[in-house]
């Protein structure tokens, strides 16, 4: 028994002698030439097992997916000798944007603590036609047979429009869309659709979350977004061009069907969540929308009035007035009101005309804009404030408002009521004291009240002999603003400095995000709705751990989770807790019994691990 020992460790040296002899290689595979709009793969191999890989930054090329990492190893006895064939490869998809030459920059790894760096690589990207040079290892994505990639039917975005044939000032809705049959993140606006031309307003809130909706196009039920809805007034006649709008984001495609998996739609969906399964692709895709025109028809010259007010849309005119018998120099509020849909905010002025014997003040001029699915649509209000100088009946004629109805396609005229005010003769006194100073007849008062006398103070006695100028107070105050300018501009440095440290800001801003989070699955707790809360929960904890150590969600799994903790020296048996959590999150979702008993116990486990781990990295 003790000779066989023996034997086995005199094996076990021997073993660990010659694999730590063994020499690194770590290399680089690419190919050296790849034609414009090309999809290539780049991979990183080693023959030892890398404690710490560095990726370069690809410049001049668009990362599609990776790092994607493989291993694999072997052991053999040959004529009694024992080795050991260990490869790892980070394996990346790029994408050759435009032609040009150039230089993937090293990557670098650590082995048993030893740095070690491949070579660069000259890669020059021809035109679309040319046929790139076969280089091992650097085939094209059509090329690679394990390659995951994300079809045009599976996400896309469109544009929509109600209308292609309009007149000018007319109202369009327009609305980009995203459709999507897989999971989807990071959504990015490259190039926003301009629109030369047109008077534009956004018909959505930017700081509200994207509704989404299901919808079915050709026989596939995709989940819908609304990106972008906006109203757009032609300001010209002629074609006019809505541009292409450039979107990227990043899906989750998974790359293998997991072995044993059942058909139970509860069991995929928690296999199959991106959060928890390693066995998910995250790719970065970039769509595109078509481009299209619009006709945009000049305002018919028959039938239209020599003084028109330039409005398109539907619109009704109403007036009122708050007192019809006054007193000479007393104020009269008419108030004009127009509603409808289009444009509100390029109504002009109304012409209104009034007594001659009226002092007539600016209006004051209000606007509501309500904005809907429907488009745009309010009121403006203009208030004038009259004052009568003179005794007698005076008539306010009745307002003509005209405007282009692109429903009907002809003009239409509203008119207001007229209005008679009988004015009668006012104190002398109260007369020649009063004056206007405003937009409202609040604003009207009596100089006779206004005035206020004067109060005389004593006057402030000085020595003889003593001056303000060259005293210890007059440098103190000199030379303050100079001290208080430095001590502004460096603050505000380091505060610069500080914000631009992207991820220190999110190292600082992780529990408190975590924080809100929890907030709102603690909402969901309360309101009963089970799925909402563990979806949140769940977004919280992973959240927290990429915001604190800066990272990306696409490589976040249980392992580099206990990774990272681990070299933050957290301790092992609360590393097991949060993965614990983690794993009772998606577990009490789908566990039978009371789901409110097991909700609150799955809240209060995932508040306090954060707490835990926050206190402890402290």
């Amino acid at each position: 028994m003790n000779r066989r020992l023996y034997i086995l460790i005199v094996l076990f040296l021997s073993f660990s002698a010659l694999l730590s002899a063994q020499e690194v290689d770590f290399s680089v595979k690419a190919p050296s030439q790849v034609a414009a709009r090309q999809r290539f793969s780049v991979t990183f191999t080693a023959n030892a097992d890398m404690d710490d890989f560095s990726a370069p930054t690809f410049d001049g090329f668009q990362l599609l997916s990776g790092p994607n990492r493989s291993q694999s190893s072997s052991i053999s006895f040959i004529n009694g000798k024992v080795s050991q064939n260990i490869t790892v490869s980070y394996s990346f998809i790029l994408y050759a944007k435009a032609q040009g030459s150039y230089t993937i920059d090293p990557a670098t790894c650590v082995v048993d603590g030893k740095k070690y760096a491949s070579r660069a690589v000259a890669i020059e990207v021809s035109g679309e036609n040319a046929a790139p040079q076969a280089v091992t290892g650097g085939a094209s994505t059509a090329e690679s047979p394990d390659l995951v990639k994300v079809d045009d039917d599976q996400l896309f975005i469109d544009v929509f429009i109600d209308k292609k044939k309009v007149y000018q000032g007319e109202q369009i809705l327009l609305t980009h869309k995203i459709f999507t049959l897989v999971p989807v993140s990071n959504l990015s606006v490259d190039k926003l659709s301009s629109y030369p031309g047109f008077w534009s307003i956004n018909l959505l809130d930017n700081n509200q979350q994207l509704s989404q909706y299901n919808q079915t196009v050709n026989g596939k039920e995709y989940i819908v977004a609304d990106l972008k809805r906006e109203a757009l007034f032609a300001q010209k006649t002629g074609t006019l061009e809505i541009p292409p709008m450039e979107l990227s984001c990043v899906a989750k495609i998974p790359t293998t069907k997991k072995r044993g998996a059942s058909n139970d739609p509860f069991f995929d969906s928690f296999f199959n969540d991106p959060f928890f399964n390693n066995a998910y692709r995250s790719i970065e895709k970039k769509l595109y929308t078509k481009a299209l025109s619009v006709e945009v028809l000049p305002l018919p010259a028959q039938g239209k009035p020599e003084n028109f007010s330039g409005a398109v849309g539907d619109f009704t005119i109403s007036s009122n007035i708050d007192q019809k018998q006054v007193k000479t120099n007393e104020a009269v509020t008419v108030k004009y009101t127009v509603r409808g849909d289009g444009n509100i905010d390029l109504i002009p002025d109304l012409a209104v005309h009034f007594p001659a014997d009226f002092e007539v003040y600016d209006p004051k001029v209000s606007t509501n804009t309500s904005k809907s699915n429907s488009g745009v649509s309010g009121y403006k209000i203009y208030e004038y404030t009259l004052i009568p100088r003179s005794a007698g009946t005076y008539d306010i004629p009745s307002v003509q408002f005209n405007f282009f109805n692109p429903k009907t396609k002809r003009y239409e005229y509203k008119t207001t009521d007229a209005y008679q005010i009988q004015v009668e003769k006012g104190d002398l006194a109260t007369s020649s004291n009063m004056t206007f100073a405003g937009d409202s007849k609040e604003d009207i008062r009596y100089l006779g009240q206004d005035i206020r006398y004067l109060v005389a103070y004593p006057y402030k006695l000085q020595l003889i002999g003593s001056s303000f100028f060259g005293s210890l107070l007059f440098y103190i105050l000199l030379f303050l603003p100079i001290v208080l300018v430095v001590l502004i501009v460096i603050i505000w440095r380091k505060e610069i400095k500080k914000r631009s440290n992207e991820g220190l800001m999110k190292n600082k801003q992780a529990t408190k995000l975590a924080k809100k989070r929890l907030k709102k699955a603690n909402d969901f707790l309360k309101a009963g709705n089970d799925q909402e809360f563990y979806v949140e929960l769940s977004q919280a904890l992973w959240g927290y751990i990429a915001d604190k150590f800066n990272i990306p969600l696409s490589v976040l799994s249980i392992e580099t989770v206990n990774d990272y903790l681990s070299e933050k020296k957290v301790k092992k048996e609360l590393i097991q807790e949060f993965t614990n959590t983690l794993n009772d999150c998606e577990y009490a979702r789908f566990a039978p019994g009371d789901k409110d008993v097991a909700m609150e116990k799955v809240y209060k486990e995932g508040l306090q691990i954060i707490s835990k781990i926050e206190s402890q990295l402290k």
